[in-house]
């Protein structure tokens, strides 16, 4: 009886840890995401009495710094679960993060819910047509509110952008990092319009500090009083999904027991009222079908992306460049060739013969040029940038250079490639790897 007793105090803590949770929401409070986790935590603490579920917020970028972290962090940890979306699936792509959803375990989709479009109750916007005609006339007129760059908001208006004949790239949309403050710029008349879900601005649409001009359903949601997209004339539907994962790392039984968790989590009657009373739609799917869903997303997601992309492009100028890790090395590369080449024809201008010094010079600087964009996605901006500092000077001194000399290319290359990498990457805010894809 007393080695019992023994092995139930060793025993009970391990447990009641391992029922513990702790949710991640990959974005500020307020938002959708940020919503969906406080949800949980309300109901699991109903229906799992004594048991602590906290919440952790991690905003930034479309919820690739939150996944990043959560990859990395909480390998193997079963308490650990993470909010995930639509708004995910086009942030990897668009952020170039250098993880994504596969990287994690996939345990259940929960809900779906539609966009809304909103603009304040003073504005001039009656209705999504006199919204979209004010967009026609003067794209850049029109301000437009939302989640983080390259998520569902921002992809919904560009989709609607690409339906009423304009480039994507017209659309000026203001990123922020949840719905709360999307929510303050729309009340405050900093945007003309927002985009989210219903639920993030439900209270004050109820207030009449809010006017919903449009659903992105492509019916009426008996919950939402307003016409659908396809109402106005805009042939557009789209739905935001949410679903939870878990680190990597967990054994089958592990993951088959968050699975059996969340799925009575999302048949009790507390989760359907909350459901209910968000207008979410019930869109629990767990265990293959939901894996089979995530890749399917993907690749759904990744068409849109480029067809967007694709459109950007046609209806730019021949100038227009958009800068990416695999564009940046490119363009780079094509300015110092041009610059080598005029420098070439003045120095043939000069003089008809080019000796053989030269000529080493500038195969040196041509084939480092040319290696480029290789070294820069293997490398990452700031090494292969040095590297290309470091060939350059050496094939312009035109002899093999001493250690000291060499050393003080490397040092001056190393500073010049963080102030540029520093300049792009937040000044600019392009995505560039600085130490290399692995």
């Amino acid at each position: 009886m007393i080695f019992r007793g023994l092995v139930f105090l060793l025993v009970t803590p391990a447990l009641v840890t391992a029922q513990s949770l702790v949710i991640t929401a990959p974005a500020a409070p307020g938002g959708g995401w940020d919503q969906t986790a406080r949800a949980m935590q309300r109901v699991l603490a109903t229906i799992e009495p004594g048991v602590s579920v906290q919440v952790e917020n991690v905003p930034g970028a479309a919820g690739t710094i939150g996944l990043a972290r959560f990859i990395q962090s909480e390998r193997g940890n079963a308490g650990a679960l993470l909010v995930t979306g639509l708004v995910m699936v086009s942030g990897v792509i668009t952020n170039h993060s250098p993880v994504s959803l596969a990287d994690a375990t996939p345990i259940a989709r929960l809900t779906g819910e539609y966009e809304i479009i909103v603009v304040p109750a003073a504005s001039p916007y009656q209705s999504l047509t006199d919204l979209v005609a004010a967009f026609r006339k003067d794209p850049g007129s029109i301000s437009w509110g939302g989640g983080s760059a390259g998520g569902t908001d921002d992809l919904l208006v560009r989709l609607l952008a690409e339906q009423i004949g304009l480039p994507a790239s017209s659309v000026n949309y203001i990123a922020f990092s949840g719905g709360g403050a999307a929510l303050a710029a729309v009340l405050g008349g900093q945007v003309s319009a927002a985009v989210s879900g219903y639920a993030e601005f439900a209270g004050q649409i109820a207030a009449g500090q809010l006017r919903i001009l449009a659903v992105s359903a492509p019916s009426r949601v008996a919950a939402i009083d307003a016409p659908t997209l396809r109402d106005s004339g805009i042939a557009l539907d789209l739905a935001n999904w949410r679903a939870i994962v878990a680190p990597p790392g967990l054994s089958d039984v592990e993951e088959a027991a968050l699975a059996r968790r969340m799925t009575t989590m999302a048949t009790s009657p507390q989760w359907r009222d909350t459901v209910e009373r968000n207008g979410w739609d019930d869109q629990f799917l767990a265990g293959q079908p939901f894996r089979q869903f995530l890749l399917s997303e993907q690749s759904r997601i990744e068409a849109v992306l480029q067809r967007l992309n694709a459109t950007n492009t046609v209806a730019g100028s021949a100038l227009s460049v958009t800068l990416t890790p695999n564009t940046l090395p490119s363009l780079v590369a094509l300015i110092f060739i041009g610059a080598l080449g005029l420098t070439l024809v003045n120095t043939f201008k000069r003089r008809s013969t080019f000796d053989a010094s030269g000529m080493r010079m500038s195969m040196a600087i041509v084939v480092s040029l040319a290696a480029l964009p290789i070294v820069f996605v293997t490398l990452g901006f700031i090494a292969a940038s040095t590297l290309l500092f470091a060939v350059t000077a050496t094939a312009l001194r035109g002899q093999r250079p001493a250690t000291r000399a060499l050393m003080l290319d490397l040092a001056v290359g190393a500073v010049f490639s963080i102030v540029l990498f520093v300049t792009f990457t937040r000044g600019l805010g392009v995505s560039l790897p600085g130490f290399g894809a692995f």
